[in-house]
């Protein structure tokens, strides 16, 4: 394996894993920026992506691969908060999961990329850290779709990935998953029950009182 080779390779390694903190995975984030710039400059901002990621879609596979291979997408990446929370990370996992489609939704309210994208004179992060991610998990996972929904690094107040696949094992029926669903909403109705009153009160107070 060459020097570029080497430099391509994804930056979580198990010796990584073992002895992970914020502020090991700090100095890890910082190791992708210059091995980035160093082969931009070697081989062009294109070719430089591309030996970057070489190696990342079989690390992808293992890591990855470890929360959801045995569990829907949304309990698998709630299984890997944890981990995130080490490297600096606040994360939220919302299941999105419908019909024979296993999807979720992964929010992330902490970025620690923009600061050293900045310091390192990038305008984004986005293109070398989570757009290579999920590239990495398409790409190790045939049949994934991931997409960035939000962006923290372009102005919003939290990053949204969405990924879905089709469900391993089939979902309820959908006119099972239609009882079901009213079930929920009239339960749901039930419990507002105290509330509909307190507004039904001060609907009748302002017919009351009207000027």
């Amino acid at each position: 394996m060459n020097d570029i080779e080497k430099r391509g390779q994804g930056d979580l390694q198990m010796a990584d894993i073992l002895q992970l903190d914020e502020s090991k995975a700090n100095n890890l984030f910082r190791k992708r920026f210059v091995r980035y710039q160093k082969l931009a400059a070697e081989l062009g901002d294109d070719a430089a992506y591309e030996a970057m990621l070489k190696h990342y879609p079989a690390q992808q596979k293992a890591l990855m691969g470890a929360f959801i291979d045995d569990n829907s997408l949304a309990k698998g990446f709630q299984k890997a908060i944890p981990l995130l929370g080490l490297m600096g990370f606040k994360t939220e996992v919302v299941d999105v999961s419908q019909h024979n489609t296993d999807a979720a939704l992964e929010i992330q309210r902490v970025c620690p990329f923009i600061g050293l994208a900045e310091e390192y004179g990038f305008d984004t992060p986005c293109t070398l850290f989570c757009e290579m991610e999920q590239e990495a998990a398409r790409r190790a996972f045939p049949g994934l779709k991931a997409e960035i929904l939000s962006k923290k690094a372009e102005g919003n107040c939290v990053c949204v990935f969405k990924y879905e696949r089709a469900a391993r094992t089939p979902l309820v029926t959908q006119c099972t998953a239609e009882k079901r669903n009213l079930a929920n909403a009239l339960g749901q109705f039930a419990r507002l029950g105290p509330t509909i009153v307190r507004i039904g009160f001060r609907m009748l107070k302002m017919k009351l009182y009207k000027p």
